[in-house]
């Protein structure tokens, strides 16, 4: 469950930001797009691309333990994907990892306290398209993810949510958190704080999606 914002409006230590109203209101929102999006989506062919030796040496990190974050990126013209960073990275600092303009798989396992008892780790799999980059690679994004969901978990990611961004600065702790364990929405409202989350300079504002693994 979400911990409720204290009276004073500060977080006190170990509890999750909940899901502003303002996230809530926007995925809503979006949401016959994204129907339409999905549907679109569905007419583009899988394509089932190598994925290099190194980068599964990583991904066998990751699933290891050794590691708690990889970023992958699809080479254009060989259509292959190969990890372009593999390493232990705090969820505050997961924006900066992302380009301004390149779309990017990611790997990434959640550390977390649930309901301020037990540590739960999850994989989760982030794929970050934004608003600008080329077209080619808008293209190639979509038609491998599909496949390379199904590769990484026959290398035993264990992938348990699947989620899209298209600004990174949108994705709190408390958005992730709200994700993996839906609150009860009476208790969620009851404890939103109208904060706007900040964007990076440039940007219209971004959109999120949770989709099944």
């Amino acid at each position: 469950a979400v911990v409720s914002t204290q009276s004073t409006g500060m977080m006190g230590e170990g509890e999750i930001e909940p899901l502003s109203r303002y996230e809530e209101l926007k995925k809503e929102a979006l949401a016959e797009e994204e129907v339409e999006r999905n549907r679109a989506l569905k007419k583009i062919p899988d394509m089932d691309m190598y994925v290099e030796d190194d980068t599964v040496k990583e991904i066998n990190k990751f699933v290891k333990g050794f590691i708690n974050f990889i970023q992958f990126v699809i080479d254009g013209k060989r259509e292959t994907i190969r990890a372009t960073d593999s390493s232990n990275v705090a969820i505050d600092d997961l924006a900066d990892k992302m380009p301004e303009d390149s779309p990017r798989f990611n790997l990434y396992r959640y550390s977390h306290l649930k309901e301020g008892k037990s540590t739960e780790f999850v994989p989760v799999f982030i794929y970050y398209v934004p608003e600008g980059g080329t077209a080619k690679a808008k293209s190639l994004y979509p038609c491998a993810i599909d496949c390379f969901i199904k590769k990484l978990q026959s290398l035993n990611a264990d992938i348990k949510l699947r989620l899209e961004f298209s600004d990174m600065a949108d994705m709190t702790e408390g958005v992730l958190y709200e994700m993996i364990y839906p609150p009860d929405r009476e208790t969620l409202l009851a404890s939103f704080r109208d904060v706007v989350p900040a964007k990076r300079p440039g940007k219209r504002g971004g959109w999120i999606k949770v989709l099944p693994v």
